[in-house]
């Protein structure tokens, strides 16, 4: 019996061994999983990081390269005629400091009629037997054949006899980027392809045109008097670029040609330096298979697709060092416990030294794990303080305030036209100068002070131990004034201000949470009040805020109830006094403050959005009127009406909005004009301008209203093409006897007759203002001395008439401004 309970007490002590080997084994196992997941999750964020370092360079790298074009074409444009050795010296100059610049070129339109007079020039000046060529399709050089244009190389900084006379037009991929650069007034690229002197596709030219200085059209609207070219190799410029930065090493950069899809499409390869031995051949799905990040590489208007790749041998190669460690000491474990079941002697010895090990490799764990908290709380552009993390402190720091009595201040921070600058450097420039912002931030404050990036260039600051207004208001006025210093950004120059918004914590302070939308009311107002300035929350903000909310109830329950209306002020042609127009001006019927001009709603209705259901109502109330004035037997002249930035910018596109009302209420296009003011223009975006495009091509007239008096520039009236431009009221009222506002009157009507746009001009109110607006040529006005604007019944005698006839001043009487 003795023997039997032994037998089965041995049994059992090999059940237990085996069930706490398997156990010992499954989860050394899985730590090594959930561990090896974990180490590759960290290789691809350092991929990410460094292959985000990569794109910024090589982008701005290339731009630079390829911008190699602009002092070439400054060459020709400040030069009446430019020699082959001029050119060949500038250009020869150029390509010694521009990695990858092969060669560069100059390529003259010729026209079929001036073909044979261009080619005996050419001849006759050192060239026997020049013509212009192209290569057939089994690549033999012959005479190019009869079209409308070419375009030959006449200058090239070398090879000149080889490329002499090639006509760029003959290869479609050429082509198509002259046509490109023609369309745009701007640099195009083509994609890789071979050259003439190298037969392979490792290369790529950026064509930009050049347009007779002296010819007053724009330039898009006339052909050039040639091209000017830069041929690049790329692997050359690859090289050198990642070369001259301090890059980490390790990363192969694949460069796909943008012009090819599908698995066959050419891979352009630049391999790390740092490679030992020469890889294989690159295959893309095998790529996208492994550890890899991408992004768009841009060359003049073409994005090529990159793909970044660790090496192999560098730091970023993925390793699972750590997860092996777990996993031999997870095993290691199990057989100490095997061992200890076994021999009982050494148990304690070996489960002693493992839990050492065990111990190790879990505070480095914990140590890695408490890295990836802290990266978790910060922004990866600038090293600050991220928004949760932000928000955490400020709420810690709120209720030990509350325990003991503490003090400390929130401020807000937001950079000045900060689009700006991503809009004309690119973005790669606008992060750069967030990160220069974020490093003078840290320097000018404790370090007790938390700094935060709150997103975009919008920035927060918790400042510790400080309730002195003045000490706060201090503090504000260096931060701005260190703001506000030079930026350098890679060779380019910026300047920008901040605007501050401040909350004091007090004792009536209800929350974090309020603080910040404190702050924030307080930034508004800052920025409302000029930029550039610190403001103070107070009681009064809070007051202005409830004054915007009652207000906005009391918008939408006046479109609810029907009780906004239209006033029409006419638009008169002088000397005529016909009227040619009319514009729609809301007005607001208060049921307690009786009528209401715009300025005392419309600033409102903008910041709260209900701008959008008032421009959709003066839209659709202008058309209704329109179609009752047609009922009553009155041909209508045009009515303007306004269109504001929210709706301009809208979900629905614009042109949509105005076709489907005017199909609603059956309205001919060419009466209605819409009014956008130069500041819905800064706000918009390229799909904007398509925007305009399409309304115009409805029919529908468009005008900018209030021209001169926001962020003029003359860009926007290439880009938008308008139909009409607004002189606003500001500029009339010493317009006759103020040399400088007649100078501006005078410049915007030649700029507006230049470009082949209307004008008009508003808030005339004396006859002296008349008489000077036609010594200039002004042909349209709109004011009080011909009509203020009056309800639909007191317009129909107007309407009827169809003149109003004022008399200007008497020369005589009238002290022009000169």
């Amino acid at each position: 019996m003795s023997q039997n309970l032994a037998v089965g007490a041995s049994a059992r002590r090999y059940l237990v061994t085996v069930l706490a080997a398997l156990v010992g084994t499954l989860v050394s196992i899985a730590a090594f999983v959930a561990i090896s997941r974990w180490e590759q999750r960290i290789a691809d964020l350092k991929l990410r990081e460094i292959a985000g370092n990569y794109l910024q360079v090589l982008n701005s790298d290339l731009e630079r390269a390829t911008d190699v074009l602009y002092p070439l074409r400054a060459y020709f444009d400040n030069s009446d005629t430019v020699s082959r050795h001029e050119f060949q010296t500038f250009a020869r100059d150029l390509r010694g400091r521009v990695s990858g610049l092969r060669n560069a070129g100059w390529m003259p339109r010729v026209d079929r009629a001036q073909r044979e007079r261009f080619e005996q020039f050419v001849s006759d000046h050192g060239f026997p037997d020049f013509e212009i060529w192209q290569r057939d399709a089994a690549g033999n050089r012959v005479r190019a054949p009869q079209r409308d244009e070419y375009f030959p190389v006449l200058y090239a900084e070398e090879y000149t006899r080889q490329v002499l006379g090639f006509d760029m037009m003959s290869r479609p991929l050429r082509a198509a980027a002259i046509a490109r650069a023609r369309a745009s007034g701007r640099m195009a690229a083509t994609p890789p392809l071979d050259m003439l002197t190298k037969p392979e596709p490792g290369g790529f030219i950026v064509f930009m045109p050049v347009y007779d200085k002296n010819a007053p059209q724009p330039e898009t609207a006339r052909p050039p008097l040639g091209y000017l070219c830069a041929i690049f190799d790329i692997a050359p410029m690859i090289e050198g670029i990642l070369r001259a930065k301090p890059l980490p090493p390790g990363l192969d950069v694949y460069l796909f040609d943008p012009d090819e899809t599908g698995a066959g499409r050419n891979i352009l390869w630049h391999p790390s330096h740092t490679r030992t031995t020469p890889a294989a051949a690159p295959d893309e799905a095998a790529m996208r298979a492994g550890l890899h990040t991408t992004g768009t590489i841009k060359i003049a208007d073409q994005h090529w697709d990159a793909l970044f790749a660790p090496a192999g041998e560098g730091a970023i190669a993925s390793s699972n060092w750590m997860a092996l460690a777990v996993l031999i000491a997870g095993l290691m474990l199990t057989a100490a416990i095997v061992s200890y079941l076994l021999r009982s002697l050494q148990r304690t010895l070996r489960l002693e030294f493992l839990t050492t090990s065990l111990r190790g490799a879990t505070a480095e764990l914990q140590r890695e794990s408490a890295k990836v908290t802290k990266l978790a709380s910060l922004d990866a552009m600038t090293g600050l303080a991220n928004r949760a993390s932000f928000l955490g402190q400020l709420s810690a720091s709120f209720a030990d305030a509350r325990r003991d009595d503490g003090r400390f201040a929130v401020i807000c921070l937001d950079l000045d036209h900060f689009k700006d600058v991503n809009d004309t450097l690119g973005h790669p420039i606008g992060d750069r100068l967030l990160q220069i912002a974020a490093r003078r931030l840290s320097g000018m404050l404790k370090a007790t002070d938390l700094i935060a990036r709150l997103g975009g260039d919008e920035f927060a600051v918790l400042l510790a131990g400080v309730a002195d207004r003045d000490t706060v208001a201090a503090i504000a006025g260096r931060l701005i004034e260190g703001l506000g210093e030079r930026y350098d950004l890679d060779g380019n120059e910026a300047h920008i201000s901040a605007s501050l918004g401040i909350s004091v914590y007090g004792p009536d302070t209800a929350s974090a949470e309020a603080m910040m939308i404190e702050a924030d009311l307080a930034l508004y107002r800052a920025k409302s009040e000029g930029r550039n300035g610190y403001v103070f929350h107070c009681a009064e903000l809070d007051r202005a805020v409830r004054e915007r909310v009652r207000v906005n109830d009391e918008l939408q329950a006046a479109l609810r109830n029907g009780e906004l209306t239209l006033h029409y002020q006419p638009q008169v042609e002088v000397p005529s006094g016909r009227i040619n127009g009319l514009e729609a001006l809301v007005r607001w019927n208060h049921p307690r403050r009786g009528l209401l001009y715009p300025g005392a709603f419309i600033p409102i209705a903008e910041t709260t959005g209900a701008i959008v259901g008032i421009g959709r109502f003066v839209l659709e109330e202008a058309c209704r009127q329109i179609k009752r004035w047609q009922a009553e037997g009155i041909d209508p002249p045009r009515v303007a009406v306004n269109i504001s930035a929210a709706q301009f910018k809208g979900a629905a596109p614009l042109d949509q909005q105005l076709r489907e009302t005017l199909a609603r209420y059956d309205v001919d296009p060419a009466l209605i004009e819409i009014e956008l003011t130069e500041f819905a223009l800064l706000e918009s975006t390229k799909a904007n301008s398509d925007t305009i495009r399409r309304v115009r091509e409805l029919g529908i007239s468009v005008a900018i209203d209030d021209f001169g008096t926001g962020y003029s520039s003359l860009e926007y009236l290439r880009t938008y093409r308008v139909n009409r431009l607004k002189i606003p009221q500001q500029f009339m009222t010493e317009v006759a006897i103020e040399s400088g506002d007649a100078a501006i009157v005078r410049a915007a009507l030649v700029l507006a007759r230049e470009l082949g746009m209307d004008a008009i001009a508003e808030g005339v109110e004396t006859p002296e203002q008349l008489a000077f607006l036609l010594s200039a040529g002004c042909r349209n006005v709109q004011g009080y001395y011909f009509s203020r604007p009056v309800a639909v019944e007191a317009l129909r005698p107007l309407l009827d008439d169809g003149v109003i006839h004022r008399a200007p001043a008497a020369p005589e009487t009238v002290r022009l401004a000169v």
